[in-house]
């Protein structure tokens, strides 16, 4: 018997201490900053930019391969390898010093195609009575404003946090990143290279 109420004196412990933890992790404060679109803009482009010109091809060599690893991870950071599988052929029982096709049944939506834009950009910061749990992230939210039925509220956000030097660093995506089937192509929507 006393096992038991051993056991039921623990998990009461437990739970307590976990209801006092969720407390704890409440912000004290929190604030909403807009950020520049333009730079919001320009750090979209950069990245998109690097996707059209690869999308546009038709093969890359082994060598290329590995040059674009290396561009796509200082841009994209942990998800370069997630991006480049979306635009590449994964074909198992190819050479693997053979050359490697890019997919052509895939869109990848961008500012450079007619009715993508960028429509926000919003720091978000929150701070926490233990400063070790304070939070700052960028959000650039990316949409489809024109009339194709298929791409209608399509959206996408780049997160972005500071790395330790201040900088802007891609965190993560939220929304769909691509389209892909025998309907999507890079050229799925008119592509805008020329005013930018």
């Amino acid at each position: 018997m006393r096992r038991v109420y051993f056991v039921l004196l623990i998990m009461v412990i437990l739970f307590l201490s976990a209801c006092q933890s969720s407390e704890q992790l409440k912000p004290i404060k929190e604030e909403t900053i807009e950020f520049d679109i333009n730079a919001a803009i320009e750090m979209i482009e950069k990245k998109e930019q690097m996707i059209i010109d690869l999308a546009l091809r038709e093969k890359v060599s082994k060598l290329e391969y590995k040059e674009l690893e290396k561009s796509f991870t200082e841009e994209f950071g942990v998800h370069a390898k997630d991006i480049l599988s979306m635009l590449f052929i994964n074909n198992m029982d190819s050479d693997p010093e053979s050359d490697r096709y890019v997919q052509q049944n895939t869109l990848y939506p961008t500012v450079f195609h007619k009715g993508i834009t960028i429509t926000d950009a919003v720091i978000y910061k929150s701070y926490f009575e233990n400063e070790f749990f304070n939070q700052t992230s960028l959000t650039i939210k990316e949409e489809y404003v024109g009339d194709n039925e298929k791409l209608k509220n399509w959206k996408r956000d780049y997160i972005f946090t500071p790395n330790k030097n201040g900088e802007w660093e891609l965190y993560g995506f939220s929304g769909v990143l691509n389209f892909s089937g025998e309907d999507y192509h890079m050229n799925y929507l008119e592509l805008d290279l020329e005013s930018r």
